[in-house]
C-alpha cells in the first residue's frame, strides 16, 4: 500500500474511533507526520510530532532513559518503546509512533546501516517491532516511515 493512502486509511479510522495520534521519529525526520498531515481533516486527530534525533532530545523531550541508551544503544527495541511512551504522555494522546534506526551510509554504535525500531504505544500497551531495511538512505527512512503507518493502521484496526 503506497503511504499516502496508508496516512489517509490512518485518518480517516483514527477520527472514526475518536482517536487521537502523535509521533516521535529519529532516522525519519518528520516522514511520519509529514504524511499524517498531508491528509485533509487529519487536525482532528494529529496531535503534534517530534523529531527528537538527539540523544538529549529523545531524554528531553520523551523521557528516554540514559541508563536504557546506554545499555541498549539508541537503535534498539528499548528506546523504540520509551519514545512512544513518551510522545504519548506528553502529547496525552490515544496513539504514540516512533522510529528510531540507521539510515547510514555508515553503521552506528554496531548496528548495521538499514536496521530500524518502530515503536507502537496505544491505550496502555507498548511494543516495538525490528526491521532490516535496504537501499540507500532516503530509500531506508522512506521503507521506515511505511512500514510505522501500516503498524499504527494495524494497531488501531484491531
Amino acid at each position: 500500500m503506497e503511504q499516502s493512502e496508508t496516512a489517509e486509511k490512518l485518518v480517516k479510522l483514527l477520527k472514526k474511533k475518536n482517536l487521537t495520534v502523535t509521533t516521535a521519529e529519529s532516522c525519519t525526520g518528520g516522514m511520519i507526520a509529514s504524511a499524517i498531515v498531508s491528509v485533509a481533516g487529519a487536525s482532528a486527530c494529529f496531535k503534534e510530532g517530534y523529531i527528537t534525533y538527539s540523544n538529549e532530545a529523545k531524554k528531553k523531550l520523551l523521557g528516554v532513559r540514559e541508563d536504557t541508551l546506554k545499555q541498549y544503544t539508541v537503535v534498539s527495541a528499548q528506546v523504540a518503546q520509551e519514545m512512544a511512551a513518551g510522545a504519548a504522555a506528553a502529547a496525552q494522546s490515544s496513539l504514540a509512533v516512533s522510529v528510531t534506526g540507521v539510515a547510514g551510509p555508515d553503521p552506528d554504535e554496531g548496528n548495521p546501516v538499514g536496521l530500524v525500531y518502530i515503536g507502537i504505544a496505544f491505550e496502555g500497551s507498548v511494543y516495538a517491532a525490528r526491521f532490516q531495511f535496504t537501499g540507500s538512505r532516503e530509500e531506508i527512512r522512506r521503507q521506515a516511515a511505511c512500514e510505522a503507518l501500516a503498524l499504527a493502521l494495524g494497531v488501531v484496526s484491531e
